[in-house]
């Protein structure tokens, strides 16, 4: 008889939480069989460890699970010399994740026993069967997700919710979507904003002013989120969600669904509408916001953030280009006297200022003493033509143009009294060699 005693760990595990508040739920009838087993051994001196290593609603196709990491510390620790558990699938049904267990096991000197299904890995045929046994168990596991997911396809092509995240406008009662009158009236408002202004960014700033907020949602930790400004991406996935017109969606596919509308097909049509007309025209306005001279280079001193390239129509077509506080676009809350700035001005003033400081008799003196050093002619050439940059300038392609500003520039403030250029000359020299290369 073996005098050392084995101390013995009993693993159990079940992937979900229903039943689990019984008073003798599957975990304890897992723990019972093992108990009676190890119970069986005793003359081979089968110790019981006391402590509990149950895993209650976790899935056996991954390693994430609180109670497993706690065995596998103790092993390590030297604490289990033995690990039971009801079956093998218990443990994984992963046959990857498997193989990295029994090697730990193997690490530790631990050994594995199922109470159900017999076998000893430490011969060739018992590793064959435990394979196979995981093999089965991990198609098990496969068979049973497709299922779930053709189940989950099928009742949202017969218009049933599924659960996930529940839009505005509705709350969940017994499983299924009804509205809620008091979000209802906000979603109604946003469509009947956005026919008006066409503008989710004025859309969103008018929830903001009149103290509308987000969705407040209480996850299952009891945790609560939402409850925030609207921002202007929050309005347009409001105005594009099918759900409103009273459908479900699977992927790209959208189906009648069981639910109430809360917007007739009238609106949503002329909603869709205008953002298919906003998409045929994007192609020209992202052309010249693609191609600002100073983008990223502008601020605003009052908000500290970036104006962006922007414009405005007339008749349908792009006629005034500005810089416009990010800060301002998306929130309103702006505090500046000059939100936004016309861009012709401001890039023509920057540019005469850039091209007075490269003319200037400090700099011109750092460019020839830079030539000098050259053995090449190219670069000799170009650094003489910065020396006459204002003549040379217009005759630069744009990325040129805005690579010399760039490299020149930090940053360009637009304070209420003007604008403020802060150059970059401290590696001036530096500069001149990269552009010139």
């Amino acid at each position: 008889m073996n005098k050392t005693p084995i101390r013995c760990a009993i693993y159990t595990r079940k992937s979900c939480e229903d039943g689990l508040e019984q008073e003798f739920n599957s975990l304890d009838a897992q723990r019972l069989s093992a108990e009676n087993y190890v119970a069986s051994q005793t003359h081979e001196n089968w110790k019981l460890i006391s402590k509990h290593y149950d895993d209650g609603g976790f899935s056996g196709g991954n390693m994430d699970r609180p109670a497993l990491k706690e065995l596998f510390a103790d092993i390590e620790a030297g604490l289990v010399d033995t690990v039971v558990v009801y079956k093998i699938d218990r443990l994984s049904r992963s046959l990857f994740d498997f193989a990295k267990i029994i090697d730990l096991f193997d690490k530790y000197n631990v050994s594995f026993v199922s109470v159900t299904q017999s076998f000893n890995t430490s011969t060739s045929s018992g590793k064959l069967m435990l394979n196979m046994l995981l093999s089965f168990a991990q198609y098990e596991r496969e068979l049973t997700g497709e299922r779930i997911r053709d189940k989950f396809a099928s009742s949202l092509k017969k218009g049933i919710w599924m659960g996930g995240c529940v839009p505005l406008g509705y709350e969940v009662k017994d499983r299924k979507l009804i509205i809620n009158e008091k979000e209802a009236k906000i979603v109604k408002f946003i469509y009947e904003q956005f026919l008006i202004s066409e503008s989710y960014c004025k859309v969103s700033h008018l929830l903001n002013q009149l103290g509308y907020r987000t969705k407040i949602k209480k996850l299952k930790t009891e945790e609560t989120v939402g409850g925030q400004m609207f921002e202007p991406k929050s309005v347009q996935r409001i105005l594009k969600n099918p759900y409103y017109k009273g459908c479900v969606t699977h992927k790209d596919n959208v189906y009648p669904g069981e639910h109430e509308a809360i917007i007739n097909e009238e609106i949503w049509n002329k909603v869709q509408e205008i953002f298919a007309h906003h998409a045929n025209g994007k192609k020209e306005a992202h052309t010249h916001f693609s191609q600002a001279l100073l983008s990223g280079l502008v601020r605003c001193a009052s908000c500290n953030c970036l104006m962006r390239a922007s414009s405005s129509k007339k008749n349908g077509k792009v006629v005034y280009y500005y810089y416009t506080c990010y800060k301002h676009t998306k929130y309103k809350t702006c505090k500046a006297l000059y939100k936004s700035v016309p861009a012709e001005p401001l890039e023509r003033n920057v540019i005469e200022e850039v091209l007075r400081i490269v003319k200037s008799p400090e700099i011109v003196m750092k460019i020839n003493e830079l030539a000098e050093k050259q053995n090449d002619v190219e670069k000799v050439d170009f650094l003489n033509a910065l020396k006459n940059l204002n003549e040379s300038w217009n005759y630069l392609y744009l990325p040129e143009k805005r690579k010399i500003l760039q490299m020149l520039i930090k940053s360009i403030e637009v304070r209420d009294d003007g604008i403020k250029i802060n150059l970059n000359l401290e590696n001036f020299d530096g500069f001149l060699i990269e552009l010139a290369a």
